[in-house]
């Protein structure tokens, strides 16, 4: 009876031990997930920087934070979130005017699972609702005096939970809701049907180009047909209206099908932004939105989609590199986007290179036609009124090379409106640029404004423009940007394909004459009045003008890339040809579906190559922690210039573990006690931030409708004014320091990522993320623009080798961040998962000499959230100019050890100057504001974290106990008197 008295709580302690081993780790994960995310925390229990105080908003007085500050603060977001609809929506279709709806026409039925659970962002890293105030388009639409049939809305409540909503699955209902007794309710509110069609993707999934079903996510699902279907049967509407609630350029070339009325994309609205959406479907506004992407009749025609997505190495019998599985080119060198589809049409309307061949086609019926293949072009917009374009005259200054184009826009509807210009333009396309393979897109945009014009009036405006935006880089020849002779053509237009059919009439004239359409296959003239001529200087290529940076004239620009092209790397017989307007048919991109691993490319996939300089200083020859006569603290350094020989004598006041304290990120940046620097908090992201407000209902930061509707906007006063809402965010939530915004070029309708990025233009993206982190920095806020660069897609994002030419590289997907970070005052800059060729981005020496040298750029480099891997080295990416570890507190101590024990003065360079960046930028940050002077930094841990210690301890202690207490039952007598009595006996 006592051994199994003994078995039995042997068997307790065995259940006891184990539950408190698992519990203890449970315990020691958390805390350890709690550390790493230490700024987070602070930020949500108040306690992240030591007492500074923040100001500077422009919602008292005095700019002092306050309740009731934030109320005024809140309310005007959410009227903000509201504008950005307003002037972000598309009016892409309108027939008969179908839109705006009259006063009468109110009772309506709404279709669509996005009406009433829409897609109002990504999942990505950013703002979470606030669920009594976010509005879905039904909300909008009631709110707007719409009564909306409620039969319907009851059988979407009752039906059977649709799929999940995914980048493979649309999620709609299934279109057997609308049984007999619903679709009898249809005649009591047939004003209007309202479709609302969603994707979804985010960060990590790209949408996938063909799904489970064999179904392109860009076109109709069979549900979504269903539906629209069933509303064409019925015949009891008068209208249908679609809202597009997708970031994701759909394919729509099946409105006649349906007899659909009008079209209004609102992207990704935010939580709070619907209600701006409808005020366009009531006329209350007059819609200025327009497209910034093209929407094309198949998914799949962009040159893109050849080479989107994971293509394998072959390592044959080598032993693959560590996050090295996998590659992308971008065979379609500059053809992104509308460049691909305007330049094919001006050579299939002029027959050169074989532009009208089969090569390459999807949705056209006998050779490439453009109307068959555009559904709306890049840049267009629908208006309730007409607006029409005079190009008056055209300036150029030699002395700041600059293009200053004044423009007359006239209102000849019964409407006010907000006209968009927008300038293009078209470079000589010459037999040097065919001989050197340079290529020219047949347009481009150069630059755009926003103005109100009252119906029946007109309004001049001018836009300027860099002259460099004309130069074409030539990575063959000269090695560097080149201006070619000849004719270059300004021209204005209701998108990119208005302005090359009017830059066609002005260059061709009779010779195009019944040949020129528009995107639904109608014959246009063009309009000659709004094209200006500019004749360039040189009759010969000019190498020189272009060949110092203009923003460091000390520097050459010259190839800074070569290893990113796949053909540096490729074998002979893998070597591939960029897509080429000199020849449509022999140079459209196919797929590469693989490329072998050669010794050099090999090698090159190895990122754990740092090697100590044999030159290289000792640490001995650096002062560090210095006792200075009189200290000197963090806020003594307000207002010193980035140059002043003052910074020298602060940073010596440090020691190794002080400097690297401010390296890394763990959702902020810690406190250091030495120079009295207060902690901070850093949050992502491009849609909004992940924190909280400090004031009033301490409700969650605002979900502002997402990037492309900024960009969408084409209004710089409006995209600054967003960079300045989001920066009061900020201030309301004691955050100086924000991961966004993001400014990728959108090379696939498919990119994961899209609701965090502008545009598929490189320019467009230049001026916008320009002006939103100009807009961050009035207010304080440090935004991070992000992730730069070649990360335009999501499937094999960290470590994937991303191949593109010089050319590609600097005239499209670097352009998009150097208006921000060259030409602007952006004092951040994230760089990417992937590798630039085959180096790691954020190790990549190419990236350093661009920011540092070529754009003089001086702020803080971070990478992005990439724990320790065989492909990233801590070294390599510190010697590339790389200043903080994103959400990584281990690499500085692997960098302190590496200098310690190697005595690397290199090393320790350039950590004293990652310091030098990061304490003059979190300077320019609200940090450096009010009441920054009278911080007092501890070096105590904060409370949470000396409880969880704490709780580690006992837990472990507990486990410890219970399992010393199974050994004991189990193994020894102690607790057992009967083993005691055998024992015993058998000692006798």
């Amino acid at each position: 009876m006592a051994q199994k008295e003994t078995s039995s709580k042997s068997r307790r302690w065995l259940g006891l031990s184990g539950a408190a081993v698992l519990v203890a780790n449970l315990v020691l994960t958390g805390t350890t997930i709690a550390f790493q995310q230490e700024g987070e925390v602070n930020h949500a229990l108040g306690i992240e920087g030591a007492g500074a105080s923040y100001g500077g908003t422009e919602f008292s007085a005095d700019g002092t934070l306050s309740d009731a500050s934030y109320e005024k603060y809140i309310e005007a977001a959410y009227q903000f979130c509201e504008q950005e609809e307003e002037e972000g929506s598309v009016l892409l279709y309108n027939r008969n005017n179908a839109l705006p709806l009259s006063e009468s026409e109110r009772n309506v039925t709404v279709f669509g699972r996005g009406s009433i659970d829409p897609v109002f962002r990504s999942t990505a890293g950013g703002s979470s609702t606030n669920p009594d105030y976010q509005k879905t388009p039904v909300d909008a639409l009631q709110d707007a005096g719409f009564n909306v049939n409620q039969t319907v809305l009851d059988a979407y409540a009752s039906a059977e939970a649709p799929k999940e909503r995914s980048v493979s699955s649309v999620g709609e209902y299934d279109p057997a809701l609308f049984t007999g007794s619903v679709t009898d309710s249809f005649a009591s509110y047939g004003d209007v049907a309202f479709v609302t069609l969603s994707r979804f993707a985010t960060e990590g999934n790209d949408l996938a180009m063909v799904n489970d079903k064999g179904k392109r996510m860009l076109e109709l699902d069979d549900n979504e047909k269903a539906i629209f279907q069933k509303i064409k049967d019925s015949g009891k509407f008068k209208k249908t209206v679609v809202l597009l609630n997708s970031v994701f350029a759909m394919e729509m070339d099946w409105l006649d099908e349906y007899n659909v009325d009008a079209v209004l994309w609102v992207g990704n609205p935010g939580f709070y932004g619907m209600p701006g959406a409808i005020r366009v479907v009531t006329g209350e506004v007059n819609p200025s939105g327009h497209t910034t992407a093209t929407f094309a009749a198949n998914s799949l025609s962009a040159p893109s989609a050849e080479n989107f997505g994971l293509h394998a190495y072959n390592y044959g019998s080598k032993t693959p590199r560590a996050a090295g599985d996998s590659f992308v080119s971008y065979n379609e060198g500059i053809y992104v986007g509308y460049r691909y589809y305007e330049t094919r049409y001006e050579d299939t309307i002029l027959g050169q290179g074989n532009a009208d061949s089969a090569v390459g086609t999807k949705a056209s019926t006998d050779g490439w036609n453009y109307a068959e293949e555009v559904c709306f072009p890049f840049g267009y917009g629908l208006s309730y009124t007409n607006y029409e374009y005079n190009l008056d005259k055209l300036d150029y200054n030699s002395d700041t090379d600059t293009f200053t184009a004044t423009v007359t826009v006239s209102n000849t509807g019964d409407r006010d409106g907000k006209a968009t210009v927008e300038l293009y333009g078209q470079s000589p396309y010459t037999d040097y640029d065919k001989q050197n393979n340079v290529e020219k897109s047949s347009i481009q945009l150069l630059g755009y404004d926003k103005i109100d014009v009252a119906a029946g009036a007109s309004e001049t405006v001018t836009v300027d423009v860099p002259g460099y935006f004309l130069a074409s880089y030539d990575a063959n020849g000269a090695k560097g940007y080149i201006l070619d002779a000849g004719d270059y053509y300004f021209a204005v237009g209701n998108g990119a394909h208005e302005a090359l059919n009017n830059v066609l009439a002005a260059k061709c004239g009779d010779a195009v004459a019944g040949k020129l359409i528009d995107q639904d296959g109608n014959v246009v003239t063009g309009n000659t009045a709004a094209v200006a001529t500019w004749t360039a200087p040189n009759t010969e290529v000019d190498t020189q003008k272009y060949r110092n940076s203009r923003y460091n004239s000390d520097v050459e620009v010259t190839n800074t890339f070569d290893d990113a092209d796949v053909n540096y790397w490729a074998n002979d017989d893998e070597k591939i040809t960029y897509l080429s307007r000199s020849a449509w048919d022999t140079t459209y991109p196919t797929t590469l579906e693989t490329l072998t691993v050669n010794d050099k490319l090999y090698n090159g996939l190895n990122m754990q190559t740092y090697v100590k300089a044999t030159d290289a200083k000792s640490v001995s020859d650096f002062n560090l922690g210095v006792e200075l006569d009189e200290k000197i603290n963090f806020s003594d350094m307000i207002g010193v210039a980035f140059d002043d020989p003052k910074w020298n004598d602060f940073l010596s006041q440090l020691t190794l573990s002080d400097l690297l304290i401010n390296m890394g990120d763990s959702k902020g940046i810690k406190a250091v006690k030495a120079v009295n620097k207060p902690g901070c908090t850093i949050v992502d992201g491009p849609e909004g931030m992940n924190g909280q407000f400090k004031y009033g209902d301490r409700r969650n930061c605002t979900g502002w409708a997402t990037l492309p509707i900024v960009g969408a906007t084409w209004n710089h006063d409006v995209q600054t004014r967003f960079g300045e809402m989001y920066g009061e965010d900020a201030l309301y939530a004691s955050i100086p320091i924000a991961y966004a915004p993001g400014a990728d070029t959108l090379r696939s309708p498919y990119s994961g990522r899209t609701s965090e990025y502008f545009s598929e233009d490189g320019v467009l993206s230049y001026y916008a993320a320009k002006a939103v982190s100009h807009g961050m920095r009035n207010k304080g806020l440090i935004g991070t623009v992000k992730h730069f660069f070649l990360n335009e897609q999501e499937a094999g994002r960290q470590g994937i080798s991303t191949f593109a030419n010089e050319q590609a590289i600097r005239e499209i997907y670097m352009r998009a961040f150097e208006g921000s970070l060259a030409e602007g005052d952006s004092l951040g800059v994230m760089t990417a998962y992937n590798r630039i060729g085959v180096m790691y981005a954020a190790a990549n020496q190419g990236i350093q000499h661009i920011l540092r040298d070529e754009w003089n750029y001086g702020g803080y480099i971070i990478d992005d959230a990439l724990t320790a891997s065989e492909y990233s080295s801590a070294p390599e990416m510190l010697m590339a100019g790389n200043n903080i570890f994103c959400l990584d507190t281990a690499r500085p101590n692997e960098i302190e050890k590496l200098i310690t024990s190697t005595d690397d003065g290199d090393l320790l360079q350039k950590v004293i100057d990652s310091n030098h960046y990061l304490y003059y930028v979190m300077l320019q940050s609200s940090m450096g504001g009010s009441g920054a002077e009278d911080v007092v930094v501890s070096d105590a841990a904060p409370w949470w974290q000396t409880t969880l210690r704490a709780l580690d301890v006992v837990f472990c202690a507990l486990a410890v106990a219970a399992v010393v207490m199974y050994v004991l039952h189990t193994y020894t007598d102690v607790f057992s008197e009967e083993k005691r009595k055998n024992r015993a006996a058998k000692k006798n």
